[in-house]
């Protein structure tokens, strides 16, 4: 190779980096401070001292879309004993900061995680999605080793169609990722909201972001098929 060459690869190899470094940095100041939940998570602390945890529950986490299907998560997936910690417009990062209190306090049979709706909203790559995803799952597996992880799909929404694209490729890489590893489950809430590709009518509410009843029929249904036969009680 010559001098000039190896200067060419060496300039090449130095400007990756950089760039690598930099969307590492930008993506990160995008997840934002997880403390901003400080109040709802101490909400949830306060309710674990009121009744204690359940032996062998299925934690239901993640974003807005949890929170609000938490009025009907117990008769959706009647048979299971359900911990309900929905926490609206947190990420993965948050919830991997707060996995402590939310998940591994409980000491749960299993856990079902719906994030990656907000990460895509604020900038973060589909693979960044991915590796805080994989991150928890060993945060997880280090607490108890036989638990069970549900990967909620990204869903598609009216407000968000523009970015369905990069949610599609995110729910993509953590389906490929959890046929790695028999106790990681990928669920697909996507498809079932879909006709022919397209949204289907009248399932989201005014904000054009969150589910209404007749959205919530077909996630309820579509979770409670897939957590059923391995975690009724």
């Amino acid at each position: 190779m010559t001098y000039f060459l190896k200067i060419v690869l060496f300039a090449f190899t130095l400007f990756l980096s950089i760039t690598l470094f930099a969307q590492s940095v930008k993506e990160n100041s995008y997840y934002g401070d997880p403390t901003k939940f400080s109040t709802e998570i101490n909400n949830f602390l306060s309710q674990d001292k009121l009744s204690p945890s359940i032996k062998d529950a299925v934690v239901i986490t993640g974003s807005s879309s949890v929170r609000k299907w938490q009025h009907r998560i117990h008769q959706d997936l009647n048979g299971i004993n359900v911990i309900a910690r929905g926490f609206g417009g947190s990420n993965m990062n948050d919830l991997l900061f707060y996995a402590d209190e939310l998940i591994i306090k409980h000491k749960p049979k299993a856990v079902a995680i719906y994030e990656g709706d907000n990460d895509i909203a604020q900038g973060i790559s589909p693979a960044k999605v991915l590796q805080k995803y994989t991150t928890l799952i060993s945060k997880l597996k280090q607490s108890r080793s036989d638990i069970r992880i549900y990967f909620i799909s990204i869903k598609p929404s009216i407000l968000r169609w523009s970015l369905w694209p990069k949610m599609q490729e995110a729910n993509q890489l953590v389906k490929n990722y959890s046929k790695q590893d028999s106790s990681l489950f990928y669920i697909d809430v996507a498809s079932p909201l879909l006709n022919k590709g397209k949204l289907k009518e009248n399932i989201f509410i005014h904000d054009g972001l969150h589910l209404n009843k007749h959205g919530y029929d077909l996630w309820g249904k579509t979770m409670a098929e897939a957590l059923l036969s391995l975690e009724a009680k």
